[in-house]
């Protein structure tokens, strides 16, 4: 029973430490520069990593809003790279099995028997090899990069509307270094609604002269 209470005690204070962590990484206003008008309320991530750390953020783009996206960290975690991208369910074909089978075929005379040799085994005419290849077919996830920022390295975020809600996933990376130092990289998804276009019908009241 002790031994439970001690175990439940330090997972206790890890999460502590991981929520204080991540509050901390959150009150760090990186590249204020590029938060503009969206609201980053709903969906952003803040998190502290270390030199070759990797991490994924997955969150949900939904239909007729704009969207901005960026990663910022902490300057002594280097060159972070990091990417947008959209998964996406392809067909993928994989070999199963190959089975081969040889066709001989002998020769016959004009009355159609087999002709034989001074041995008395069958002549061959020929040799067809037939070749049977059987297919494994699945469905799999594969990212369809819809942002680099090493192939993007004049812009600092990435702005999207899309047509209908879809999921995506920010995949960040940060270069190798000093294990023991953890700094805070912070995923940004700010939202921008679009203002919808109301049109009004205008009627034409027609007057007339009265006597």
């Amino acid at each position: 029973m002790k031994k439970i209470v001690i175990t439940l005690a330090v997972i206790f204070c890890n999460l502590l430490v991981f929520i204080q962590t991540n509050a901390q990484c959150e009150k760090e206003k990186f590249c204020k520069e590029n938060l503009g008008d969206y609201d980053y309320r709903s969906q952003s991530s803040f998190a502290e990593l270390s030199p070759g750390d990797t991490s994924s953020v997955n969150f949900v783009l939904y239909g007729n809003q704009r969207y901005r996206i960026f990663v910022c960290s902490d300057p002594e975690l280097g060159d972070v790279s990091w990417k947008v991208v959209r998964p996406e369910r392809v067909t993928k074909r994989s070999i199963a099995s190959i089975k081969k089978d040889t066709a001989v075929i002998y020769q016959v005379n004009e009355t159609g028997d087999y002709i034989t040799d001074e041995s008395g085994n069958l002549v061959v005419k020929s040799k067809k090899v037939n070749v049977d290849t059987l297919w494994n077919t699945q469905r799999v996830a594969v990212d369809k990069v819809m942002f680099d920022n090493k192939k993007n390295s004049d812009k600092m975020f990435f702005e999207v509307t899309p047509k209908k809600t879809e999921r995506y996933i920010v995949r960040v990376s940060i270069p190798d270094g000093d294990p023991n130092f953890a700094g805070c990289s912070n995923v940004y998804i700010g939202k921008l609604p679009i203002e919808s276009k109301n049109f009004s019908k205008q009627g034409h009241q027609r007057t007339g002269d009265t006597h």
